[in-house]
């Protein structure tokens, strides 16, 4: 017969094993919980990361466009001016070959190739100012709608354009969070940094043009000495005034209200005169034999005459036979619209280009009712991770829109800030002491409904 306990079980393992159990169930919802809070911390760090350097990117892409704009503008100025340069030295080759046909007429064996090749320059000439004729307005006309694609590409960046666009990449991550960018953004600023420069503020715009003239459009003159007609109108005094000269002068020039291109070309033969009736000796030399000219013009149909008194024509003073000439057989070459306007920083000193950065801090949050933790967690600080203040889960990042000279890399720089070098670019960056009090003091006041 079996042997009976004297104390029965009361069901103390059970009990414990009970506790045990639930214990072991609450460890686990809680580290679900922590592992599901984490990983919505993370996801709202790469939001903000993704955000704010998107809104910096869109800003470096801004300025970069409108910096190619400025540059196609100056490109197709300096095109206008090299087609014009291209008319009047082709007027300048026809009027030289016809005087060199009519020469020609009286030598029988120069005869007939004179007048061919006065007939080929004229056919050139003719074809140079119908190419011309039909490329100036094109071209004048292409600058005013790269101008106008300026304007439309800085009314786009906004400040509504930009919490539109943090809106739609956090948005496209997760649907769960919200962002904004703090009061302490460069987003008002950048939006005010750039303006438009038209009428007299067009100096700058010019000075690039002029810069990136070739030589030949900049200015094409010559002195040569012609060793087979000497001079005998005077005594000359050393070498050089023993011959006539071979003078060339020609220049394109943009007027001084930057309204029209003017370019002329003069050639003349000059002779040494006397310094007095007593004295034979060569002074100086002056034109005695036009050979060829030619001059042109761009201009718009309401600009009438030749406002520039430091024009082309004036470069060939030195000619002045010729110079009239040219000014009296000019072609005028309507539909050029004046030098176009731009868009460059609204500040142009030193320090303020200096100082032309943009920072775009985002905040972004997530209501604690949208995450699937259910663990309570205490209050954290903002500084540039993700952390929960309020009812909501919170992530701060900052980026920034700079100016870098990337044609000199590991040099000191060479150029300024401007909107005329697409050298613009977007990075992340820390956030700023004040960054954080204000991404504090929001998520402080915050109360989600």
């Amino acid at each position: 017969m079996p042997r009976r306990l004297a104390t029965p079980p009361r069901g103390v393992v059970l009990v414990l094993g009970l506790g045990l159990l639930l214990a072991s169930a609450a460890g686990l919802a809680f580290l679900g919980g922590s592992a599901t809070l984490l990983s919505d911390k993370q996801r709202g760090n790469q939001l903000s990361d993704a955000a704010s350097l998107s809104v910096a990117q869109w800003y470096a892409q801004s300025l970069n466009y409108q910096a190619y704009a400025n540059r196609a503008i100056v490109a197709n100025e300096v095109m206008i001016a090299q087609s014009l340069t291209a008319l009047a030295w082709a007027k300048q080759a026809n009027t030289l070959t016809r005087q060199a046909a009519a020469v020609g007429s009286f030598i029988p064996g120069l005869q007939t190739f004179s007048q061919w090749a006065a007939q080929a320059v004229q056919a050139a000439q003719l074809s140079t100012q119908a190419a011309v004729s039909a490329e100036i307005p094109l071209r004048s006309a292409y600058t005013r709608a790269l101008q106008a694609s300026q304007e439309a590409m800085h009314l786009a960046v906004n400040p509504f354009a930009t919490q539109s666009l943090i809106n739609e990449v956090i948005w496209s991550g997760d649907k769960r969070f919200f962002g904004q960018y703090l009061p302490t953004s460069d987003v008002s600023r950048f939006y005010r940094a750039t303006r438009s420069y038209s009428g007299d503020e067009r100096s700058l715009m010019a000075q690039h043009v002029t810069q990136e003239l070739d030589r030949f459009t900049q200015g094409r003159g010559f002195d040569h000495r012609l060793y087979l007609l000497p001079t005998f109108t005077c005594i000359p005094t050393n070498l050089d005034r023993s011959f006539s000269k071979l003078i060339r002068r020609g220049a394109t020039r943009l007027s001084d209200d930057y309204a029209q291109w003017e370019t002329g070309d003069t050639l003349s033969v000059h002779q040494w005169f006397r310094r007095s009736r007593w004295n034979p000796t060569c002074r100086g030399h002056a034109e005695t034999i036009p050979l060829g000219w030619g001059a042109a013009v761009a201009r718009s149909f309401e600009h009438d005459g030749l406002t520039d008194s430091n024009g082309a024509l004036a470069a060939s003073a030195s000619n002045p036979g010729a110079s009239q000439q040219a000014q009296r057989g000019m072609t005028r070459t309507l539909g050029y619209l004046g030098l176009s306007g731009y868009r460059d920083l609204s500040e142009q000193d030193l320090q303020s280009r200096q100082s032309a950065r943009y920072r775009i801090p985002v905040l972004v949050r997530l209501p604690t009712r949208n995450t699937q933790a259910s663990t309570a967690v205490s209050d954290a600080s903002l500084l540039g991770a993700p952390a929960t203040l309020g009812t909501a889960l919170w992530s701060l990042s900052v980026a920034v829109t700079e100016f870098v000279d990337t044609s000199r890399l590991g040099q000191p720089p060479t150029h300024l800030p401007s909107l005329f070098f697409p050298y613009w670019r977007a990075q992340l960056a820390e956030a700023s002491p004040a960054d954080q009090a204000a991404a504090i003091a929001i998520a402080h006041n915050r109360k989600e409904p």
